[in-house]
C-alpha cells in the first residue's frame, strides 16, 4: 500500500473511495432490512429525522432533480416512513416529516449487530467514537 497524502482533497478521495468500493454492503444491509427500500430513501430520512424540510431543499442537498425527490418521497410514503405536507407559509411548498414508522426503521438499521462491515470491523470501540466524531463534525460543515 501507498503511503497516505493527508492533503484534504486526498483525504476525500481516500474516503469516497473506501465508501464506494464496499456501497453493496449498504445496498444488501437496506434490501434485507427494509423490504428493498433503495439508498436514495435512507438518504431522505436522514435529512428529515431532525425536522421537515422542504422537497425542493432535500433535492437541492441531496444533489438530484425534484421529480426524483418526489418519486423517493412518494416510495417512502407508501412504506409509512414520512409524510408530506403543504408548507403553512408557502403553499407551494410541500414538506416531508418523517413518521414514527421512519424513526424506527433508521434505529433498526443503525443498530444493526449482526454486520460488520470490514473496514469497520478493524476498528476499535474507541477508534469508532472517534470517527463517528468526525463524520458528524464533516457533515455539520457540509450542512447535509
Amino acid at each position: 500500500m501507498k503511503p497516505t497524502t493527508t492533503t484534504p482533497v486526498a483525504v476525500w478521495l481516500n474516503l469516497h473511495a473506501l465508501v464506494m468500493d464496499h456501497k453493496w454492503l449498504s445496498r444488501d444491509l437496506l434490501h434485507d432490512r427494509t423490504d428493498g427500500m433503495p439508498w436514495n430513501g435512507y438518504r431522505v430520512l436522514r435529512r428529515v429525522e431532525d425536522g421537515p424540510m422542504p422537497q425542493g431543499e432535500i433535492a437541492e442537498r441531496m444533489g438530484v432533480d425534484a421529480p426524483a425527490v418526489s418519486g423517493i418521497v412518494a416510495d417512502l410514503m407508501a412504506r409509512g416512513y414520512v409524510l408530506r405536507t403543504t408548507d403553512p407559509t408557502d403553499g407551494r411548498r410541500k414538506l416531508v416529516q418523517i413518521s414514527d414508522s421512519g424513526r424506527d426503521i433508521l434505529e433498526k438499521l443503525r443498530s444493526v449487530g449482526d454486520v460488520v462491515p470490514p473496514p469497520v470491523a478493524t476498528l476499535t470501540a474507541a477508534e469508532r467514537r472517534e470517527l463517528t466524531r468526525l463524520i458528524d463534525k464533516m457533515r455539520e460543515a457540509a450542512d447535509v
